[in-house]
Protein backbone atom coordinates (compact mmCIF):
# COMPACT_ATOMS: atom_id res chain seq x y z
CA UNK A 1 0.00 0.00 0.00
CA UNK A 2 1.33 3.66 -1.37
CA UNK A 3 0.23 6.51 -0.24
CA UNK A 4 -0.29 10.03 -2.03
CA UNK A 5 2.41 12.38 -1.86
CA UNK A 6 0.83 15.07 -1.38
CA UNK A 7 -0.51 14.48 1.74
CA UNK A 8 0.47 13.19 5.40
CA UNK A 9 -0.18 9.66 5.64
CA UNK A 10 -2.66 7.50 7.24
CA UNK A 11 -1.94 4.93 9.16
CA UNK A 12 -4.21 2.00 8.45
CA UNK A 13 -7.20 0.65 10.97
CA UNK A 14 -5.66 -2.89 11.04
CA UNK A 15 -2.37 -3.98 9.42
CA UNK A 16 -2.20 -7.56 7.78
CA UNK A 17 -0.58 -10.23 9.77
CA UNK A 18 2.71 -9.79 8.02
CA UNK A 19 3.16 -6.34 8.43
CA UNK A 20 5.52 -5.75 10.78
CA UNK A 21 7.64 -8.42 8.94
CA UNK A 22 7.27 -5.99 6.10
CA UNK A 23 8.05 -3.06 7.52
CA UNK A 24 11.03 -4.63 9.49
CA UNK A 25 12.37 -6.01 6.57
CA UNK A 26 12.43 -2.66 5.00
CA UNK A 27 14.02 -1.33 8.03
CA UNK A 28 16.59 -4.15 8.04
CA UNK A 29 17.44 -3.42 4.30
CA UNK A 30 17.75 0.03 4.57
CA UNK A 31 19.82 0.05 8.10
CA UNK A 32 21.79 -3.37 6.51
CA UNK A 33 22.82 -0.43 3.84
CA UNK A 34 23.88 1.64 6.92
CA UNK A 35 25.92 -0.95 8.48
CA UNK A 36 28.24 -2.04 5.45
CA UNK A 37 28.81 1.59 5.72
CA UNK A 38 29.59 1.49 8.88
CA UNK A 39 31.97 -1.63 8.36
CA UNK A 40 33.47 -0.12 6.00
CA UNK A 41 34.50 2.69 8.17
CA UNK A 42 35.75 0.36 11.63
CA UNK A 43 38.00 -1.74 8.97
CA UNK A 44 39.59 1.97 8.06
CA UNK A 45 39.66 2.85 11.66
CA UNK A 46 41.06 -0.37 12.34
CA UNK A 47 43.71 -0.17 9.97
CA UNK A 48 44.62 3.42 10.53
CA UNK A 49 44.46 3.42 14.24
CA UNK A 50 44.62 0.07 15.28
CA UNK A 51 43.59 -1.05 18.94
CA UNK A 52 45.67 1.38 20.91
CA UNK A 53 46.33 5.16 22.63
CA UNK A 54 44.87 6.81 19.10
CA UNK A 55 41.99 4.12 19.13
CA UNK A 56 41.20 4.14 22.75
CA UNK A 57 41.04 8.12 23.27
CA UNK A 58 38.57 8.26 19.90
CA UNK A 59 36.54 5.51 20.92
CA UNK A 60 35.97 7.09 24.52
CA UNK A 61 35.72 10.40 23.00
CA UNK A 62 32.36 9.59 20.46
CA UNK A 63 30.88 7.11 23.08
CA UNK A 64 30.70 11.11 25.14
CA UNK A 65 28.15 12.73 22.92
CA UNK A 66 27.14 9.65 21.44
CA UNK A 67 25.95 8.75 25.18
CA UNK A 68 23.99 11.97 25.17
CA UNK A 69 22.44 10.80 22.01
CA UNK A 70 21.24 7.54 22.99
CA UNK A 71 19.69 9.22 26.49
CA UNK A 72 17.53 12.56 25.12
CA UNK A 73 17.54 11.61 21.16
CA UNK A 74 17.08 8.30 19.54
CA UNK A 75 15.80 6.53 23.03
CA UNK A 76 14.22 9.45 24.47
CA UNK A 77 12.63 11.24 21.36
CA UNK A 78 11.06 7.98 19.61
CA UNK A 79 9.87 7.04 22.69
CA UNK A 80 8.07 9.58 23.66
CA UNK A 81 7.77 11.68 20.90
CA UNK A 82 5.28 8.87 18.64
CA UNK A 83 3.16 8.27 21.65
CA UNK A 84 2.25 11.99 22.15
CA UNK A 85 2.35 12.75 18.08
CA UNK A 86 -0.34 10.14 18.03
CA UNK A 87 -2.58 11.23 20.39
CA UNK A 88 -2.36 15.19 19.71
CA UNK A 89 -3.23 13.93 16.21
CA UNK A 90 -6.23 11.90 17.42
CA UNK A 91 -7.15 14.78 19.36
CA UNK A 92 -6.88 17.59 17.64
CA UNK A 93 -5.80 17.05 13.78
CA UNK A 94 -2.62 17.28 11.57
CA UNK A 95 -2.89 20.84 11.95
CA UNK A 96 -2.44 21.20 16.10
CA UNK A 97 -0.12 17.90 15.29
CA UNK A 98 2.61 20.04 12.95
CA UNK A 99 2.31 22.96 16.01
CA UNK A 100 3.16 20.40 18.72
CA UNK A 101 6.49 19.33 16.63
CA UNK A 102 7.32 22.44 15.77
CA UNK A 103 7.19 23.07 19.65
CA UNK A 104 9.34 20.23 20.48
CA UNK A 105 12.02 21.25 17.71
CA UNK A 106 11.99 24.54 19.36
CA UNK A 107 12.20 23.11 22.60
CA UNK A 108 14.86 20.28 21.77
CA UNK A 109 16.76 22.55 19.96
CA UNK A 110 17.11 25.26 22.60
CA UNK A 111 18.18 22.30 25.07
CA UNK A 112 20.67 20.40 22.61
CA UNK A 113 22.40 23.80 21.75
CA UNK A 114 22.60 24.28 26.07
CA UNK A 115 23.76 20.78 25.96
CA UNK A 116 26.64 21.36 23.00
CA UNK A 117 28.59 24.24 25.28
CA UNK A 118 28.40 22.80 28.65
CA UNK A 119 29.90 19.59 26.97
CA UNK A 120 32.31 21.56 25.39
CA UNK A 121 33.36 23.07 28.38
CA UNK A 122 33.52 20.69 30.59
CA UNK A 123 35.10 18.04 28.26
CA UNK A 124 38.39 17.28 30.72
CA UNK A 125 35.45 16.47 33.65
CA UNK A 126 33.49 14.00 31.50
CA UNK A 127 36.54 12.21 30.57
CA UNK A 128 38.22 12.13 33.66
CA UNK A 129 34.85 10.86 35.20
CA UNK A 130 33.61 8.00 32.22
CA UNK A 131 37.45 6.73 31.66
CA UNK A 132 39.03 7.37 34.76
CA UNK A 133 41.66 5.30 33.94
CA UNK A 134 42.99 7.32 31.69
CA UNK A 135 44.64 9.49 34.09
CA UNK A 136 47.34 7.63 34.31
CA UNK A 137 48.27 8.38 31.06
CA UNK A 138 48.22 11.93 30.37
CA UNK A 139 48.70 11.46 26.70
CA UNK A 140 45.87 9.80 26.17
CA UNK A 141 43.85 11.57 27.88
CA UNK A 142 44.35 15.09 26.69
CA UNK A 143 43.90 13.51 22.85
CA UNK A 144 40.89 11.95 24.38
CA UNK A 145 39.61 15.64 25.74
CA UNK A 146 40.25 17.21 22.59
CA UNK A 147 38.43 15.15 20.70
CA UNK A 148 35.44 15.31 22.69
CA UNK A 149 35.31 18.78 22.32
CA UNK A 150 35.47 18.68 18.41
CA UNK A 151 32.83 16.01 18.39
CA UNK A 152 29.98 17.70 21.02
CA UNK A 153 28.14 19.60 18.12
CA UNK A 154 27.80 16.20 16.52
CA UNK A 155 24.92 15.91 19.25
CA UNK A 156 22.68 18.74 17.91
CA UNK A 157 22.35 17.65 14.25
CA UNK A 158 21.66 13.95 14.91
CA UNK A 159 18.76 15.50 17.84
CA UNK A 160 17.34 17.25 14.84
CA UNK A 161 17.30 13.63 12.80
CA UNK A 162 16.01 11.91 15.74
CA UNK A 163 12.73 14.22 15.05
CA UNK A 164 12.40 14.02 11.53
CA UNK A 165 13.18 10.49 12.08
CA UNK A 166 10.20 10.11 14.75
CA UNK A 167 8.40 11.87 13.03
CA UNK A 168 8.40 9.50 9.61
CA UNK A 169 8.30 6.46 11.62
CA UNK A 170 4.86 7.81 12.72
CA UNK A 171 3.72 7.75 9.43
CA UNK A 172 4.95 4.75 8.92
CA UNK A 173 7.73 5.92 6.67
CA UNK A 174 10.72 3.98 7.28
CA UNK A 175 13.30 3.69 5.10
CA UNK A 176 14.67 7.16 4.63
CA UNK A 177 15.25 7.47 8.44
CA UNK A 178 17.04 3.85 8.62
CA UNK A 179 18.93 4.66 5.56
CA UNK A 180 20.08 8.43 6.60
CA UNK A 181 23.45 7.12 8.86
CA UNK A 182 25.24 5.36 6.31
CA UNK A 183 25.48 9.21 5.10
CA UNK A 184 27.47 10.12 8.60
CA UNK A 185 29.51 6.37 7.78
CA UNK A 186 30.53 7.40 4.61
CA UNK A 187 31.69 10.87 5.47
CA UNK A 188 34.13 9.15 7.92
CA UNK A 189 35.33 7.11 5.60
CA UNK A 190 35.63 9.52 2.44
CA UNK A 191 38.15 11.53 6.30
CA UNK A 192 39.85 8.28 6.76
CA UNK A 193 40.77 7.65 2.96
CA UNK A 194 41.70 11.26 2.78
CA UNK A 195 43.54 11.61 5.42
CA UNK A 196 45.52 8.11 4.01
CA UNK A 197 46.01 9.81 0.33
CA UNK A 198 47.33 12.94 2.14
CA UNK A 199 49.38 11.40 4.77
CA UNK A 200 47.56 13.12 7.69
CA UNK A 201 49.41 10.54 9.80
CA UNK A 202 49.00 11.07 13.74
CA UNK A 203 46.64 13.96 13.13
CA UNK A 204 44.40 11.32 11.01
CA UNK A 205 42.01 11.26 14.21
CA UNK A 206 41.03 14.46 14.19
CA UNK A 207 40.20 14.27 11.07
CA UNK A 208 37.91 11.66 11.72
CA UNK A 209 36.60 13.53 14.59
CA UNK A 210 36.01 16.29 11.83
CA UNK A 211 34.04 14.07 9.92
CA UNK A 212 31.57 12.90 12.97
CA UNK A 213 30.10 16.38 13.13
CA UNK A 214 29.98 17.10 9.03
CA UNK A 215 28.14 13.37 8.75
CA UNK A 216 26.24 14.00 11.44
CA UNK A 217 24.69 17.38 9.71
CA UNK A 218 24.32 16.05 6.93
CA UNK A 219 22.19 12.46 8.31
CA UNK A 220 19.89 15.78 9.60
CA UNK A 221 19.31 17.42 6.10
CA UNK A 222 18.57 14.32 4.39
CA UNK A 223 15.07 13.90 5.48
CA UNK A 224 13.64 17.21 5.43
CA UNK A 225 12.48 17.19 1.29
CA UNK A 226 10.47 13.93 2.57
CA UNK A 227 8.94 15.71 5.61
CA UNK A 228 7.99 19.07 3.20
CA UNK A 229 6.96 16.32 0.54
CA UNK A 230 4.34 14.56 3.11
CA UNK A 231 3.46 17.90 5.15
CA UNK A 232 4.94 16.90 7.89
CA UNK A 233 7.90 19.70 8.52
CA UNK A 234 7.11 20.98 11.99
CA UNK A 235 5.08 24.36 12.17
CA UNK A 236 7.01 27.21 13.87
CA UNK A 237 5.15 27.36 17.88
CA UNK A 238 6.72 28.18 21.05
CA UNK A 239 6.83 25.29 23.35
CA UNK A 240 4.67 26.65 25.93
CA UNK A 241 1.52 27.38 23.53
CA UNK A 242 1.88 24.26 21.52
CA UNK A 243 -0.48 21.02 22.17
CA UNK A 244 1.00 18.35 24.14
CA UNK A 245 4.06 18.96 25.06
CA UNK A 246 3.76 18.52 28.72
CA UNK A 247 2.56 14.99 28.21
CA UNK A 248 5.61 14.47 25.98
CA UNK A 249 7.69 15.81 29.04
CA UNK A 250 6.00 13.87 31.25
CA UNK A 251 6.93 10.81 28.70
CA UNK A 252 10.40 11.96 28.22
CA UNK A 253 12.19 11.83 31.06
CA UNK A 254 11.14 8.22 32.39
CA UNK A 255 12.25 7.20 28.56
CA UNK A 256 15.39 8.76 28.83
CA UNK A 257 17.08 6.42 30.93
CA UNK A 258 15.32 3.35 30.03
CA UNK A 259 15.54 3.51 26.30
CA UNK A 260 19.17 3.37 26.49
CA UNK A 261 20.23 0.92 29.21
CA UNK A 262 22.52 -0.85 26.36
CA UNK A 263 24.39 2.27 26.30
CA UNK A 264 24.66 2.88 29.50
CA UNK A 265 25.96 -0.42 30.13
CA UNK A 266 28.28 -0.37 27.65
CA UNK A 267 29.94 3.19 28.25
CA UNK A 268 30.24 1.57 32.30
CA UNK A 269 32.08 -1.39 30.51
CA UNK A 270 33.99 0.95 28.91
CA UNK A 271 34.81 3.27 32.20
CA UNK A 272 35.74 -0.19 33.75
CA UNK A 273 38.01 -1.39 30.96
CA UNK A 274 40.24 2.06 31.32
CA UNK A 275 41.69 0.43 33.83
CA UNK A 276 42.58 -2.96 31.84
CA UNK A 277 45.68 -3.50 29.70
CA UNK A 278 45.78 -1.24 26.53
CA UNK A 279 43.75 -1.91 24.29
CA UNK A 280 40.58 -3.57 26.29
CA UNK A 281 38.23 -0.49 24.93
CA UNK A 282 39.35 -1.55 21.27
CA UNK A 283 38.19 -5.07 21.83
CA UNK A 284 34.72 -4.30 23.34
CA UNK A 285 34.02 -1.82 20.68
CA UNK A 286 34.70 -3.99 17.84
CA UNK A 287 32.95 -6.49 19.85
CA UNK A 288 30.07 -4.55 20.18
CA UNK A 289 29.88 -3.20 16.87
CA UNK A 290 29.41 -7.28 15.73
CA UNK A 291 26.78 -8.09 17.98
CA UNK A 292 24.89 -4.86 16.88
CA UNK A 293 24.51 -6.01 13.62
CA UNK A 294 21.91 -8.11 13.77
CA UNK A 295 20.77 -6.62 16.78
CA UNK A 296 20.34 -3.18 14.92
CA UNK A 297 19.56 -4.34 11.46
CA UNK A 298 16.39 -6.78 12.75
CA UNK A 299 15.51 -7.09 15.95
CA UNK A 300 16.10 -2.75 16.19
CA UNK A 301 14.08 -2.56 12.77
CA UNK A 302 11.14 -5.18 14.47
CA UNK A 303 10.85 -2.80 17.38
CA UNK A 304 10.91 0.33 15.07
CA UNK A 305 8.29 -1.50 12.48
CA UNK A 306 6.05 -2.00 15.90
CA UNK A 307 6.58 0.90 17.99
CA UNK A 308 3.75 3.32 15.72
CA UNK A 309 1.31 -0.31 15.04
CA UNK A 310 1.69 -0.55 18.76
CA UNK A 311 0.90 3.24 19.69
CA UNK A 312 -2.34 3.18 17.42
CA UNK A 313 -3.50 0.33 18.83
CA UNK A 314 -2.72 1.72 22.63
CA UNK A 315 -4.52 4.97 21.82
CA UNK A 316 -7.34 3.54 20.23
CA UNK A 317 -7.95 0.99 23.44
CA UNK A 318 -7.39 3.91 25.94
CA UNK A 319 -10.25 5.75 24.25
CA UNK A 320 -12.56 2.57 23.84
CA UNK A 321 -11.68 2.04 27.42
CA UNK A 322 -10.34 -1.72 26.32
CA UNK A 323 -6.48 -0.74 28.09
CA UNK A 324 -4.33 -1.33 25.32
CA UNK A 325 -6.62 -4.02 23.54
CA UNK A 326 -6.60 -7.33 21.52
CA UNK A 327 -5.07 -5.46 18.49
CA UNK A 328 -2.18 -4.24 20.54
CA UNK A 329 -1.40 -7.91 21.93
CA UNK A 330 -1.55 -9.32 18.55
CA UNK A 331 1.26 -6.88 17.69
CA UNK A 332 3.42 -7.20 20.41
CA UNK A 333 3.35 -11.33 19.94
CA UNK A 334 4.04 -10.76 16.22
CA UNK A 335 7.01 -8.83 16.83
CA UNK A 336 8.00 -10.81 19.81
CA UNK A 337 7.90 -13.85 17.61
CA UNK A 338 9.97 -12.28 15.09
CA UNK A 339 12.44 -10.84 17.54
CA UNK A 340 13.39 -14.86 18.62
CA UNK A 341 13.42 -15.72 15.11
CA UNK A 342 15.80 -13.86 14.26
CA UNK A 343 18.37 -13.24 17.81
CA UNK A 344 18.64 -17.34 18.54
CA UNK A 345 20.07 -18.14 14.96
CA UNK A 346 22.28 -14.82 15.23
CA UNK A 347 23.41 -15.65 18.58
CA UNK A 348 24.55 -19.22 17.99
CA UNK A 349 26.01 -17.82 14.69
CA UNK A 350 28.13 -15.49 16.30
CA UNK A 351 29.34 -17.61 18.86
CA UNK A 352 30.60 -20.45 16.34
CA UNK A 353 32.14 -17.80 13.83
CA UNK A 354 33.10 -15.20 16.18
CA UNK A 355 36.70 -15.66 15.07
CA UNK A 356 36.75 -16.25 11.58
CA UNK A 357 34.29 -12.99 11.52
CA UNK A 358 36.90 -10.79 13.38
CA UNK A 359 39.69 -12.23 11.42
CA UNK A 360 37.86 -11.38 7.36
CA UNK A 361 36.42 -7.93 8.90
CA UNK A 362 39.24 -6.34 10.84
CA UNK A 363 42.63 -8.56 10.70
CA UNK A 364 44.75 -6.37 8.70
CA UNK A 365 47.49 -3.00 9.16
CA UNK A 366 48.07 -2.40 12.90
CA UNK A 367 44.86 -5.24 13.79
CA UNK A 368 46.99 -8.37 14.34
CA UNK A 369 46.26 -12.20 15.24
CA UNK A 370 46.25 -10.85 19.10
CA UNK A 371 43.60 -8.92 18.79
CA UNK A 372 41.35 -10.70 16.05
CA UNK A 373 41.23 -13.37 19.30
CA UNK A 374 40.89 -11.20 21.59
CA UNK A 375 37.83 -9.13 20.10
CA UNK A 376 36.33 -12.63 19.57
CA UNK A 377 36.44 -13.56 22.76
CA UNK A 378 34.39 -10.76 23.53
CA UNK A 379 31.72 -11.15 21.25
CA UNK A 380 31.52 -14.44 22.01
CA UNK A 381 30.02 -13.20 25.69
CA UNK A 382 28.08 -10.38 23.93
CA UNK A 383 26.61 -12.58 21.67
CA UNK A 384 24.83 -14.36 24.54
CA UNK A 385 22.85 -11.82 25.42
CA UNK A 386 21.08 -10.67 21.55
CA UNK A 387 17.58 -11.79 22.61
CA UNK A 388 17.57 -10.02 26.04
CA UNK A 389 18.67 -6.73 24.08
CA UNK A 390 15.98 -7.35 21.45
CA UNK A 391 13.29 -7.56 23.94
CA UNK A 392 14.55 -5.18 26.47
CA UNK A 393 14.28 -2.67 23.91
CA UNK A 394 10.54 -4.17 22.17
CA UNK A 395 9.38 -4.75 25.91
CA UNK A 396 9.84 -0.92 26.86
CA UNK A 397 8.66 0.12 23.64
CA UNK A 398 5.25 -1.70 24.67
CA UNK A 399 4.91 0.27 28.20
CA UNK A 400 5.63 3.43 26.02
CA UNK A 401 2.67 2.94 23.94
CA UNK A 402 0.74 2.62 27.19
CA UNK A 403 1.91 5.70 28.32
CA UNK A 404 4.32 4.42 31.55
CA UNK A 405 7.49 5.28 30.96
CA UNK A 406 8.36 4.87 34.92
CA UNK A 407 8.45 1.19 35.48
CA UNK A 408 10.71 0.58 32.41
CA UNK A 409 12.76 3.30 33.79
CA UNK A 410 12.79 1.30 37.31
CA UNK A 411 13.94 -1.84 35.35
CA UNK A 412 16.73 0.37 33.71
CA UNK A 413 17.79 1.41 37.12
CA UNK A 414 18.33 -2.17 38.51
CA UNK A 415 19.78 -3.32 35.26
CA UNK A 416 22.93 -0.77 35.61
CA UNK A 417 23.20 -1.44 39.46
CA UNK A 418 23.48 -5.06 38.11
CA UNK A 419 25.72 -4.65 35.27
CA UNK A 420 28.40 -2.72 37.45
CA UNK A 421 28.21 -5.40 40.33
CA UNK A 422 28.32 -8.26 37.24
CA UNK A 423 31.54 -6.32 35.82
CA UNK A 424 33.29 -6.17 39.21
CA UNK A 425 32.73 -9.51 39.85
CA UNK A 426 33.81 -11.28 36.44
CA UNK A 427 36.69 -8.36 35.33
CA UNK A 428 39.48 -9.89 37.74
CA UNK A 429 39.15 -13.39 36.73
CA UNK A 430 38.30 -12.97 32.82
CA UNK A 431 39.31 -9.46 32.36
CA UNK A 432 37.27 -7.37 29.52
CA UNK A 433 35.13 -10.82 28.61
CA UNK A 434 33.77 -10.64 32.32
CA UNK A 435 33.06 -7.00 31.08
CA UNK A 436 30.89 -8.02 28.17
CA UNK A 437 29.35 -10.70 30.06
CA UNK A 438 27.79 -8.36 33.34
CA UNK A 439 26.22 -6.49 30.15
CA UNK A 440 24.42 -10.10 29.06
CA UNK A 441 23.80 -10.35 32.50
CA UNK A 442 22.38 -7.31 33.33
CA UNK A 443 20.26 -7.29 30.35
CA UNK A 444 18.67 -10.59 30.98
CA UNK A 445 17.78 -9.14 33.99
CA UNK A 446 15.87 -6.29 32.42
CA UNK A 447 14.12 -8.35 30.20
CA UNK A 448 12.84 -10.36 32.68
CA UNK A 449 11.64 -7.31 35.04
CA UNK A 450 10.08 -5.97 31.84
CA UNK A 451 8.33 -9.64 31.74
CA UNK A 452 7.06 -9.23 34.89
CA UNK A 453 5.66 -5.94 34.63
CA UNK A 454 3.33 -6.64 31.16
CA UNK A 455 2.31 -10.05 32.83
CA UNK A 456 0.52 -7.80 35.45
CA UNK A 457 -0.97 -5.22 33.35
CA UNK A 458 -3.99 -7.68 32.79
CA UNK A 459 -4.75 -10.56 29.77
CA UNK A 460 -2.82 -8.22 27.43
CA UNK A 461 0.46 -10.44 27.65
CA UNK A 462 1.38 -12.71 25.13
CA UNK A 463 3.38 -15.35 26.87
CA UNK A 464 2.12 -18.69 25.62
CA UNK A 465 2.69 -17.48 22.19
CA UNK A 466 6.03 -16.26 22.85
CA UNK A 467 6.96 -19.75 25.00
CA UNK A 468 5.87 -21.70 22.09
CA UNK A 469 7.88 -20.35 19.40
CA UNK A 470 11.03 -20.11 21.83
CA UNK A 471 10.69 -23.83 22.12
CA UNK A 472 10.38 -24.53 18.56
CA UNK A 473 13.39 -22.10 16.72
CA UNK A 474 15.22 -23.33 19.85
CA UNK A 475 16.56 -26.39 18.43
CA UNK A 476 16.46 -25.03 14.74
CA UNK A 477 19.02 -22.18 16.15
CA UNK A 478 21.16 -24.45 17.94
CA UNK A 479 21.86 -27.52 15.24
CA UNK A 480 22.79 -24.63 12.47
CA UNK A 481 25.13 -23.20 15.40
CA UNK A 482 26.81 -26.00 15.59
CA UNK A 483 27.51 -26.93 11.95
CA UNK A 484 28.43 -23.93 11.45
CA UNK A 485 31.35 -24.44 14.18
CA UNK A 486 31.99 -27.96 12.58
CA UNK A 487 32.29 -26.40 9.10
CA UNK A 488 34.59 -23.56 10.39
CA UNK A 489 37.06 -26.55 12.30
CA UNK A 490 36.88 -28.75 9.30
CA UNK A 491 37.12 -26.49 6.01
CA UNK A 492 38.69 -22.71 7.15
CA UNK A 493 41.75 -21.97 4.77
CA UNK A 494 43.89 -20.48 7.65
CA UNK A 495 46.56 -18.95 5.93
CA UNK A 496 44.93 -18.29 2.61
CA UNK A 497 44.47 -15.02 0.91
CA UNK A 498 41.73 -12.30 2.18
CA UNK A 499 40.10 -12.72 -0.95
CA UNK A 500 39.74 -16.88 -0.07
CA UNK A 501 38.75 -16.64 3.46
CA UNK A 502 35.98 -14.11 3.00
CA UNK A 503 34.48 -16.42 0.05
CA UNK A 504 34.75 -19.42 2.90
CA UNK A 505 32.98 -17.08 5.23
CA UNK A 506 30.33 -15.95 3.17
CA UNK A 507 29.79 -19.73 1.63
CA UNK A 508 29.05 -20.86 5.75
CA UNK A 509 27.12 -18.06 6.30
CA UNK A 510 24.88 -18.29 3.61
CA UNK A 511 24.19 -22.23 4.11
CA UNK A 512 23.75 -21.62 7.48
CA UNK A 513 21.00 -19.42 6.92
CA UNK A 514 19.39 -20.90 4.46
CA UNK A 515 19.35 -24.42 6.54
CA UNK A 516 18.01 -22.07 9.09
CA UNK A 517 15.27 -20.89 7.28
CA UNK A 518 14.27 -24.53 5.87
CA UNK A 519 14.50 -26.29 9.40
CA UNK A 520 12.17 -23.08 10.35
CA UNK A 521 9.78 -24.58 8.05
CA UNK A 522 9.39 -28.15 8.83
CA UNK A 523 10.16 -27.74 12.77
CA UNK A 524 9.06 -24.41 13.43
CA UNK A 525 5.61 -23.61 12.46
CA UNK A 526 5.92 -19.94 14.15
CA UNK A 527 8.42 -19.14 11.95
CA UNK A 528 6.93 -19.33 8.41
CA UNK A 529 5.18 -15.77 9.01
CA UNK A 530 8.48 -14.26 9.46
CA UNK A 531 10.14 -15.69 7.06
CA UNK A 532 7.67 -14.84 4.36
CA UNK A 533 7.18 -11.44 5.53
CA UNK A 534 10.84 -10.24 5.38
CA UNK A 535 11.14 -11.57 1.86
CA UNK A 536 7.94 -10.02 0.13
CA UNK A 537 9.64 -6.51 -0.20
CA UNK A 538 8.68 -6.38 -2.96
CA UNK A 539 4.72 -7.49 -2.86
CA UNK A 540 2.07 -5.02 -1.45
CA UNK A 541 5.03 -2.69 -0.88
CA UNK A 542 4.66 -0.85 2.80
CA UNK A 543 4.29 2.49 3.29
CA UNK A 544 8.16 2.76 3.37
CA UNK A 545 8.81 1.64 0.23
CA UNK A 546 7.04 4.61 -1.40
CA UNK A 547 9.76 6.77 0.07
Amino acid sequence: MAFESGSPPTPPDAPPREGISRSAGAIGLATLISRVAGFLRDILIARALGAGLAADAFFVAFAIPALFRNLFMEGALNSSLIPSYTEVRKEGGEAAARRFTGGVAVLVGVFLAAMCALGVLFSGTLVAILASGFSRQPEKFDLAVRLTRLMFPFLFFIGMWAIAAGLLNAARRFFVPAVTPAVQNLVMVAALLAAGWLGAGERTVYWLAAAVVAGGALQALCQVPLLVRLGLFPAPAAPWSAPGIGRFLTLMGPAAFAAAIFHLNSLANRWLASFLEEGAISYLYYANRLVQFPHGILSLAVMAAAFPVLAERAAEGRRNQEGAGEGWRRTLAESGRLTLYITLPATFGLIALAHPIMEVLFQRGAFGPGQTAASAAALRAYALGLAFFGFVRLFSAAFHTRLDTRYPMRCAYASVAANIAFSLILMFPLGFVGLALGTTLSSALNAVLLIRGLRRVGGEWPGEELGRAARQLLLPAAGVGAAAWLAHWALWPAGAPFALRALALMIIVAAAAGSYALLCEWLAPQGKVPLRGLLRLGRRASPSSSA
